[in-house]
C-alpha cells in the first residue's frame, strides 16, 4: 500500500491518508514495526520549546492529525484531510486484533494502578480471544525493567502506551528496538476511557470540533494548557 504523503505543521510532519487504519494492518501484515504521534495543536506548541520531543514526533514513521487545530491548519493550506482521533484509530486496531484472535498480542501500559487492567477486561468482554498483557503508569525501576523483559519475550504486535505527551513519546522512541516489528501508539488518556475511569466528550461536541471544551468543562485544571490553542490557531492564520 502507499505510504501517507506528508505535510508539515509548524516544520512538525503530519501525514495525509484516506484510512489509517488500512495502512497500519498492511503493515502488521508485513510485519514493519510502526511509531504512531497522534498530533494536536498543543502538542505541536509543545514540541516548538522541546527539542527532544520534536526528535521524537520527527522520527515516527506515522503523524496523525488527532486535534482539531492541526485539521484546520491543514484546511487553511488546502489539505482537506480529516481528523482522526488517536483513540478511535487504537480502538480501530483493536477490533482487527478481535477479529483475528491471538495472532496479535497486544499490551496496555499506562494510566494509575488498576486502570490498564479494566482496560483490558473491557475490551476482552467484547472479544474474548484478546490477548492484553498490562502494566500501570507508576512502575518502579526494577517492575519496569521486568515489563520490558516481557514485551522483549512475547512481541504483542500492538502496543498502546498511555503515559500521557511527551512521557510517552519519549518511551515508544527509546523502547520500540525491543519490538521492532509492532505497531506503537501513544494513546493519552485512552486506557481511562476504556476502562470507564473518564468519559468522551458527547458525539455531537466532536462532531464539531469541540472535545477540547468538554476535556476543559471535565478537568478545568488544564486551563493553562489550553491557552495554547487561540495562539495556536493565530499562528495558523497568519502563518
Amino acid at each position: 500500500m502507499e505510504n501517507p504523503k506528508q505535510f508539515s505543521v509548524f516544520q512538525l510532519p503530519v501525514h495525509l491518508c484516506e484510512d489509517y487504519t488500512r495502512w497500519l494492518r498492511s503493515r502488521l501484515l508485513q510485519n514493519c514495526g510502526t511509531h504512531v504521534v497522534t498530533l494536536n495543536a498543543e502538542m505541536a506548541m509543545q514540541a516548538e520549546g522541546n527539542p527532544q520531543l520534536a526528535e521524537a514526533i520527527a522520527k515516527a514513521d506515522l503523524v496523525i492529525p488527532d486535534g482539531a487545530g492541526v485539521v484546520f491548519y491543514l484546511r487553511l493550506r488546502r489539505q482537506l484531510q480529516r481528523r482522526c482521533p488517536g483513540i478511535e484509530l487504537a480502538a480501530s486496531l483493536l477490533e482487527i486484533a478481535g477479529r483475528e484472535g491471538e495472532n496479535y498480542p497486544i499490551a496496555f501500559y499506562g494510566g494509575t494502578p488498576g486502570v490498564a487492567d479494566r482496560a483490558a477486561l473491557a475490551w476482552r468482554d467484547r472479544f474474548p480471544s484478546l490477548s492484553i498483557a498490562t502494566a500501570h503508569g507508576y512502575l518502579s525501576e526494577a517492575e519496569r525493567e521486568d515489563f520490558q523483559t516481557q514485551l522483549q519475550k512475547k512481541q504483542p504486535k500492538l502496543i498502546f502506551v498511555g503515559l500521557g505527551v511527551p512521557r510517552q513519546e519519549y518511551w515508544i522512541a527509546e523502547n520500540r528496538h525491543l519490538c521492532p516489528q509492532a505497531i506503537w501508539i501513544g494513546v493519552g488518556g485512552s486506557l481511562d476511557i476504556w476502562a470507564g475511569v473518564k468519559s468522551r466528550a458527547p458525539l455531537w461536541l466532536r462532531e464539531n470540533n469541540l472535545e477540547w471544551f468538554y476535556r476543559l468543562y471535565k478537568e478545568p485544571w488544564r486551563w493553562r494548557r489550553m491557552l495554547v490553542l487561540p495562539h495556536f490557531a493565530w499562528r495558523a492564520i497568519v502563518g
